[in-house]
């Protein structure tokens, strides 16, 4: 048997000063991991898969397996092999001595190669760092001291830093800080060089307030939040520096281990730090910004058997000869309540919960009597069922945060409850040793379960990850449709690339089990499996596939890009679906030949219909003359499409007389079709176009017009009679027009009179038309809240417009000011921060 056994023995923990470590036991009988013959080890954070280098001269060998041992890929070959590691995008990176790494996934399927420059002498160290979007990077030494990186393994672009000295740097490091660049850190000794990309490495003379001049770093370790470091001296000493070795933290000097010839060096949550000395042997030591000088050194000896180290956000895992161990600093609420401290409410809640199952009910209200604040206990119980491994003191705990609501003064909250409970079956049911993923709660929450439910569908585990999606999101969540399309995907590729070549009975049996898992979802369309196994180039496959689909869009749709037209047709038609009929037709018209389309079409009279339908609508696309098409309209007293027709002509028509002819051809469609408000609008229109023939003004609109002769309030008064203007209209379009012209005195007296549109209009026309000294006159007459808006906006005063929507508390107006201020980088902003300032509130 490969697999270990989930142990659930309680964890143990010591005090490391103001620390708390917890000593958790995941699994036992993990023998079959045989890690003493392991020459190269790597663990992927988030308590994902390992994977191990064997070698067997002159060949190497990768086997990949869960934390539980259970093998997800075996007997992988490789080639001179230096360095192995887990990228956060769930990838194996493998790099050979001569620089050509391989990009993995956690099943050993190739995804990408990475090849270092070619003049690299050979690989001497490597790291791998986290980026800002989520991805890692890799950074890579050859002997010569040469550092090639490259910022994200999934889009590698290569670039090179070379150190101004010929011997190899002591310790070196590569981080990405939040929002910034790659940075590498080079220590000669007690040197510190550091550059970014396109960058020279600079000697970071700042850090001499801290550095110990007198010996040599042999260590640096950056930590999971990219905002400090940790160092280590060959003496023994530990200082805890900020991410731009400007501040140190925290130093500590152990004197009781030769802590510089260490085997490996990291972090342990937030405020410790591991220092393994040998596989048998690691050292825990407090390194809390909280520590004074002078302070005794707080360490912990840990005893091991062929011990292999993973770092995790949260803490750390130790792989051993038989056993898997997860060591976390715990959190203020585990502490507060697994240590029965006397000063916490949360402590008291748990002690009076295990009294109620141990059936004293008095001892029960006596330790809830004591709690001050209930809602800060439940809230502790809550959390520390969610970081706890223990199926039954998980329970517990639950039923103390559930005892604690019955005595809230309010009707308690639920929600936080539930999603608590809800994570925790997540959380047990990845732990099993079939699944092998052991997360802690501080871990699921920070990759998501979205992430959780990628790594799953990575490492083939599709029934855990659909139990994982509806336990979360409920039956119908789209992640459970993610994983089963991906089952699907995967299941009909691995057919597609093998070399054998599959018959009937083998395609039906396939369709069987895939359609048979499928028809148990409802909401999982089988087109979506009939698609894929036509990209797979098994249209057979598909065709067995879309038997079983009951959407006739569906699939209509497949037939189509099966290319089986008659079939598609055959279909469509006896679904009574004239858009799908439509559909087919329009695929017939641009796939096929005139002759055959219409040699098809003739079969199915509905088909026929539409057919003749759509060459009425799309008569010029397919060729068809003015005259032909106008011909099939009269003969069909289509007098709505012969109105329609005669607005294109008269839109496109350049000669007036020809443009009037068209439109009073579709007022008499328009009587014909009786439809009065129709024929009354296009009355009106042509009853006014031979006017504007007369004054040569054909080409005008009726907007334009009037804006001419804004300042002949005669003809403007005669242009409103005409074309049945109403007083808003002609208002606004004349005080654009008397901006435009520059008749100020005119515009001036118009604004004397009382506007029925308000003054922001008169803004408006004199900021368009430059008249900037005539604005602040205008903007001094404007009152009411969107007059006010709307000249600011005029004027471009963002600022002023956003705080009087601000005042106003209108959201939506004010998230519109913001996105007008993008014109402008210097008020932005500021509009941005009202915007922000709305939304708080």
């Amino acid at each position: 048997k490969l697999d270990g056994e989930l142990c659930l023995r309680p964890s143990s923990s010591v005090f490391l000063g103001d620390q708390q470590l917890f000593f958790t036991q995941e699994y036992l009988k993990t023998s079959s991991l045989s890690l003493k013959f392991v020459v190269h080890f790597a663990a992927c954070q988030f308590s994902g898969p390992i994977a191990v280098i064997y070698s067997a001269r002159p060949n190497w060998y990768i086997w990949i397996r869960t934390i539980s041992g259970r093998i997800l890929k075996r007997d992988m070959p490789c080639t001179d092999p230096v360095f192995i590691d887990w990228t956060r995008a769930h990838c194996l990176l493998v790099l050979s001595k001569t620089g050509r790494a391989q990009v993995l996934s956690s099943l050993g399927e190739k995804i990408s190669e990475v090849l270092f420059d070619s003049q690299m002498s050979d690989v001497h160290e490597c790291r791998t760092f986290a980026t800002s979007r989520g991805d890692s990077g890799i950074a890579v030494m050859d002997v010569d001291g040469q550092v090639s990186v490259v910022n994200s393994v999934s889009e590698p672009v290569i670039w090179n830093m070379r150190p101004p000295y010929s011997e190899l740097p002591t310790a070196w490091a590569a981080f990405q800080p939040h929002s910034q660049l790659t940075h590498i850190l080079l220590i000669f000794e007690a040197v510190f060089l550091m550059g970014c990309q396109g960058e020279s490495l600079t000697v970071q003379n700042h850090a001499s307030v801290w550095v110990d001049a007198n010996t040599k770093y042999v260590k640096c370790v950056v930590d999971d939040a990219r905002s400090r470091i940790a160092m280590m001296t060959e003496n023994g000493k530990i200082q805890i520096v900020s991410i731009d070795l400007s501040t140190c933290f925290c130093t500590v000097e152990v004197k009781d281990h030769d802590i510089g010839k260490c085997i490996n060096f990291g972090w342990v949550g937030n405020s410790a730090v591991f220092v393994q000395m040998s596989s048998s042997l690691t050292v825990f030591v407090n390194v809390s910004a909280r520590r004074k000088p002078g302070d005794e050194v707080q360490i912990y000896e840990k005893m091991t058997a062929n011990a292999r180290i993973s770092v995790e956000p949260d803490g750390i895992r130790l792989f051993e000869s038989t056993q898997v161990e997860f060591v976390e600093a715990a959190s203020r609420e585990k502490i507060a309540v697994m240590n029965r401290n006397p000063n916490e409410d949360g402590a008291h809640l748990y002690k009076a919960a295990q009294e109620m199952s141990q059936g004293t009910g008095h001892n029960s209200f006596a330790a809830s009597t004591v709690i001050q604040d209930m809602y800060k206990a439940i809230d502790d119980c809550v959390s520390t069922a969610c970081d706890t491994w223990q199926p039954e003191e998980q329970k517990l705990l639950l039923k103390a945060a559930r005892f604690g609501m019955a005595y809230t003064n309010t009707t308690p909250d639920t929600t936080k409850l539930m999603r608590a409970i809800k994570e925790i079956r997540v959380l047990n049911e990845l732990r099993m040793v079939r699944t092998g993923i052991p997360l802690t709660h501080r871990q699921f929450r920070t990759i998501g379960e979205t992430c959780v439910i990628n790594r799953l569908i990575d490492m083939g585990s599709y029934s855990v990850a659909i139990k994982v999606a509806q336990w979360l999101g409920g039956e119908n969540c789209e992640n459970v449709d993610r994983v089963l399309l991906e089952w699907v995907r995967r299941s009909i590729s691995k057919v597609s690339k093998s070399n054998i070549k599959m018959d009937q009975p083998a395609l039906e049996a396939l369709d069987e089990k895939i359609s048979a898992k499928l028809l148990q979802f409802p909401h999982v369309s089988i087109a979506d499996a009939a698609r894929r196994a036509i990209d797979s180039k098994l249209p057979e496959l598909a065709r067995l596939f879309i038997k079983r689909e009951t959407d006739d869009e569906n699939h209509v749709a497949v037939l189509l890009q099966l290319n089986d037209v008659s079939a598609a047709l055959q279909k469509a038609a006896s679904s009574q679906r004239p858009q799908l009929i439509h559909q087919v037709v329009r695929h017939l018209m641009t796939s096929e030949s005139r002759s055959s389309y219409e040699l098809a079409i003739s079969r199915i009279p509905l088909a026929q219909c539409l057919y003749q339908d759509l060459v009425r609508q799309e008569g010029e696309t397919r060729g068809v003359s003015s005259r032909q098409m106008l011909a099939l309209l009269e003969q069909a007293s289509d007098f709505e499409r012969q109105t329609l027709f005669h607005f294109d002509v008269a839109e496109i028509e350049r000669n007036p007389d020809e443009r009037l002819n068209a439109l009073r051809r579709a007022k008499d469609a328009a009587k014909s079709m009786g439809d009065k408000a129709i024929e009354e609008i296009l009355n009106d229109v042509s009853a006014f176009a031979p006017l504007q023939i007369q004054r040569g003004q054909a080409d005008m609109s009726v907007r334009n017009t009037i804006i001419g002769m804004a300042d002949d309030t005669a003809k403007v008064a005669q242009l409103k009679q005409q074309a049945r203007l109403n007083d808003k209209q002609v208002l606004l379009w004349t005080i654009e027009g008397l901006a435009k012209k520059g008749k100020m005195e005119q515009l001036f007296d118009l604004a004397q009179k009382r506007s029925p549109i308000g003054y922001a209009p008169f803004v408006k026309a004199c900021v368009k038309y430059n008249r900037m000294d005539e604005v602040k006159k205008y903007y001094a007459k404007v009152n009411g809240y969107s007059d006010l808006v709307a000249a600011n906006l005029a004027m471009k005063n963002y600022v002023e417009a956003a705080k009087l929507a601000y005042d106003r508390r209108d959201r939506e107006v004010l998230h519109a000011i913001h996105m007008k201020s993008h014109d402008d980088p210097s008020q932005c902003p500021r509009v941005k921060q009202l915007l922000n300032a709305l939304d708080q509130n």
